[in-house]
């Protein structure tokens, strides 16, 4: 039987997973835990597992244990009493991957076979051919390995086709992996040293490689890799790593004897770079060698258009002029009208707006934000009444344009809850080995174990169960699961499991403390990370809020916490402190207004402080659509529309959106 694991204290929490996680428990624990805490806990952890563990939970834990220990007759004992437990083919992963010299051959196939349903089977695997490749293990590489996207599995399989006399299948292999934008790992190295002791290392490929790490910014990549050109060729590299350093010497023909192919990518890369700063030379310098380097006249366009693109995220003046050109002449790309559309948006032309709209396909057309704004077009126009029927539609819907929809027609909201259906959990379960795995990997907190087993369950459940499955997921407190499985399933209406109002106290509390609306900490919560507690961002940002570490500090200094180490912002209370700290901080900066605020969240202050009108104010809505980022776009309208929800629930009443979208511009520009 599930159990929820029972609330303690986070630093007894913390200690217990050190004392129970590591051999050296004590002088971890004395390092992060206060002495009379690991008093109190080296006599209460005996009992505190005993009490909310079961007896297999408990036993896999101390399985695990000797596994890492490598303590084969306790090992031995442990697999013979959990032979029949649900986790037992992790017993099994764990021993074998850890253990790859001594165990035999037939063992880790066998466990590979009869795991194909669940992603402990792959991944041992994975890990077995990395074993096999690192230690050289060649004739067994070639008789386990099947086809991998993993570029250092190839690596591994050319080196082994090499060593078994099966030359011209590796060369052949090796050519194509060479060429790649990135320096080769230590896996792939040796097969650069098989190309060139072959001399099977071409020109083509080494200029197809500079291209790859020129695109990518890999200067120095690109240089070392041009040392195999000859003299003549290094010259031509020289000649577009100048143009890379500075893009205007392209406004002069590129020399005669750099190869056309060559000089085509030197062309296009110093427009690409001359456009950031000069987008009116990009664009006459395009026009005066587009001819003669040998472009099409898709390809023309398409450099237009980029040229035309970049001078729309910047908003420079130019940029409306080379949209429309690009557009009207056939040029036009999802990207290119969105962006005509916004700068429409920022400047109040309702009719070029009207034009950009007609232009895009039907299915953009019906997309409800176009929808929105084709509807506050004709309005500003005078055609008021197809711009009504419009509004009318929209406001039925439950998402940031209706609830704008409905303020404009001065109608209730419409939120459309779903009632959830009960299900039968114990069917469920029994159908399904991954549930019965997950729910014992969270009863022993194994949460990123439990995670994997939710991927792999979303590709082999049935459709029509994906909704019994966020359901339960629900019930079991794992709360980005559910909502990323309600989305698979379609259910948009199930508000209940799309959107949970958990950490109810900390949330109140901080909301209470800093002056700041709950409904708005939840509603970056559900935007920020749907829930999850120990997420983290690519960029850095961490936990339910994701608050990247420096921000964290610095707030936490203004409302007096002198340490914010990392580990605190996985913990939902200091999280949700420190980020309802930090959305206080910006609705005081911005004067109350909550939309930038929740843009200058997301994007920073100084982005957003760049963005506010200097000389003129914008309706809000018009601001909201168009910020420059996307994900800062997409970010404010999120927040807001959640923000709108989860008032509802909690109060069973909500803010209209015009009471909180106030203009922006002049009048409310920040301090």
């Amino acid at each position: 039987m599930f159990k929820t694991p029972k609330i303690i204290p986070n630093y007894v929490a913390i200690a217990h997973r050190i004392i129970t996680a590591t051999p050296h428990s004590l002088w971890r624990a004395k390092t992060f835990v206060k002495p009379f805490v690991l008093m109190l806990l080296l006599l209460t952890s005996s009992s505190y597992a005993a009490n909310n563990l079961t007896e297999n939970q408990q036993a896999f834990l101390d399985a695990y244990q000797a596994i890492k220990a490598n303590d084969r007759p306790s090992i031995a004992k442990y697999k013979a009493k959990l032979k029949n437990y649900e986790l037992n083919p992790y017993l099994l992963y764990h021993d074998y991957r850890l253990h790859f010299k001594s165990t035999p051959h037939r063992l880790i196939t066998q466990f590979i076979e009869e795991n194909q349903n669940n992603y402990l089977g792959d991944r041992l695997y994975v890990k077995w051919l990395t074993y096999l490749g690192t230690e050289k293990q060649w004739n067994h590489y070639l008789k386990y390995y099947k086809p991998q996207q993993s570029r250092d599995l190839q690596c591994y399989h050319t080196r082994a086709l090499a060593q078994n006399n099966k030359r011209t299948q590796a060369i052949s292999q090796a050519q194509k992996l060479w060429v790649d934008d990135d320096y080769l790992s230590k896996a792939c190295l040796p097969i650069a040293k098989l190309l060139k002791d072959n001399n099977k290392i071409t020109g083509s490929m080494i200029w197809e490689r500079i291209g790859l790490a020129m695109q990518k910014g890999r200067t120095s990549l690109a240089q070392t890799i041009s040392k195999d050109l000859s003299k003549k060729e290094q010259k031509m590299f020289q000649t577009w790593l100048a143009v890379y350093k500075n893009p205007a010497l392209i406004e002069k023909p590129l020399d005669k004897s750099i190869s056309a192919v060559v000089k085509k990518q030197i062309f296009t890369q110093g427009i690409e770079r001359l456009t950031r700063k000069e987008p009116e030379q990009a664009l006459q310098t395009l026009e005066r060698f587009h001819k003669q380097y040998g472009f099409s006249n898709t390809q023309y366009n398409q450099m237009k258009r980029s040229i035309a693109l970049r001078t729309a995220y910047r908003y420079q003046p130019e940029a409306e002029g080379y949209l429309k050109e690009v557009n009207g002449n056939g040029g036009a790309s999802e990207e290119s009208l969105r962006w005509q559309a916004q700068i429409a948006l920022k400047t109040s032309n309702w009719q070029l707006l009207l034009d950009t709209i007609a232009l895009m396909d039907k299915e953009q057309q019906t997309e409800k934000q176009w929808q929105y704004w084709k509807a506050r077009a004709l309005a500003a126009t005078g055609d008021e009444k197809p711009a009504i029927a419009i509004y009318q539609t929209l406001a039925k819907q439950r998402n940031y344009y209706a609830f704008l929809a409905a303020d404009i027609l001065k109608k209730d909201y419409q939120f459309n809850p779903d009632p959830v259906k009960p299900i039968d959990s114990a069917i469920l379960i029994k159908k399904y080995p991954q549930l019965q795995r997950m729910q014992e990997l969270l009863a022993i907190d194994w949460l990123t174990s439990a995670k994997r087993e939710w991927y792999n369950l979303l590709d082999k459940v049935e459709t029509d169960e994906l909704h019994a499955v966020a359901i339960l997921t629900n019930e079991w407190k794992q709360y980005s699961m559910a909502i990323t499985t309600a989305a698979r399933a379609k259910k948009w209406n199930d508000l209940s499991v799309r959107f949970p109002i958990p950490h109810q106290s900390p949330v109140m509390q901080s909301a209470d403390k800093h002056g700041v609306d709950p409904a708005w900490i939840y509603g970056v919560i559900r935007r920020e990370s749907a829930f999850s507690e120990d997420i983290q961002s690519s960029a850095g940002a961490v936990g339910l809020m994701q608050l990247m570490p420096q921000t964290a500090k610095y707030i936490g200094r203004k409302i007096g916490i002198k340490r914010t180490p990392k580990s605190v912002l996985t913990q939902p209370k200091s999280n949700i402190e420190l980020g309802s700290a930090y959305l206080a901080y910006l609705h005081k900066k911005y004067d109350g207004n909550k939309v930038l605020a929740t843009a200058s969240y997301n994007a920073g202050p100084k982005r957003v402080d760049s963005w506010i009108p200097k000389d003129h104010s914008l309706p809000a809505d018009q601001w909201v659509d168009s910020i420059p980022f996307s994900e800062t776009r997409a970010y404010v309208k999120a927040v807001l529309e959640y923000t709108t929800i989860f008032k509802s629930l909690l109060n069973k009443k909500y803010d209209r959106l015009h009471d909180v979208m106030p203009p922006i511009g002049q009048a409310v520009a920040s301090k």
